[in-house]
């Protein structure tokens, strides 16, 4: 240790300092470029208020609020909660949610899960074990989904990377915790055909 303090500051320098081994990019680059962006709201943390995000988030605490996330995807860890409305491109949701639940894309509800409250999705997946209490509408045309997500469809148009999902054949799973709760649903969309 003492050498170290006698050595020239161009060797402290090199040595001191490891070369960050953890970035994928490649020289030149920016390191923030190889690395998807994500915000995460950690388990000791409670939020109240909106929260409008333009990256995936993850929710690992509470959030009292409603959740803006139009283009990229939420996630609910299993001892997360959310108490109000949430609306993303992509739902995953592992913990528990009392509020409305609105994907543009795809909502998927697992194992161990509470959801209390409207999912509007044409895409929905419902894991065993999983509970659910309130109503699911799968119709792709819903003016809720073209109200909430009209800047977001404007934008898929323009790349014509989105593709409609039928609402007869996007159900995959039952809970078996709410399985009438989604035979009601399913009864209602068939009855909306």
């Amino acid at each position: 240790m003492f050498k170290a303090k006698n050595t020239p500051p161009e060797t402290k320098a090199a040595t001191l300092i490891p070369p960050d081994t953890r970035s994928s990019a490649t020289p030149g680059t920016p390191a923030s470029s190889a690395r998807p962006s994500l915000s995460v709201i950690g388990g000791h943390t409670q939020v109240e208020g909106d929260i409008n995000s333009d990256e995936d988030l993850t929710v690992e605490g509470r959030v009292s609020g409603i959740i803006t996330c139009k283009q990229h995807t939420v996630t609910l860890g299993a001892n997360g909660y959310i108490n109000g409305d949430v609306f993303a491109h992509t739902l995953h949701i592992s913990g528990e949610v009392t509020g409305n639940l609105v994907a543009h894309h795809r909502a998927t509800i697992h194992k161990g899960a509470q959801v209390s409250g409207t999912i509007v999705a044409p895409c929905l997946v419902l894991e065993d074990g999983s509970v659910f209490h309130g109503s699911i509408d799968m119709d792709p045309d819903n003016e809720v989904l073209k109200n909430a997500f009209a800047n977001a469809n404007a934008n898929a148009n323009t790349s014509g990377s989105m593709t409609k999902t039928s609402p007869k054949a996007t159900v995959e799973k039952r809970s078996t915790t709410s399985a009438n709760a989604a035979e009601h649903a399913t009864t209602e969309a068939k009855a909306n055909d």
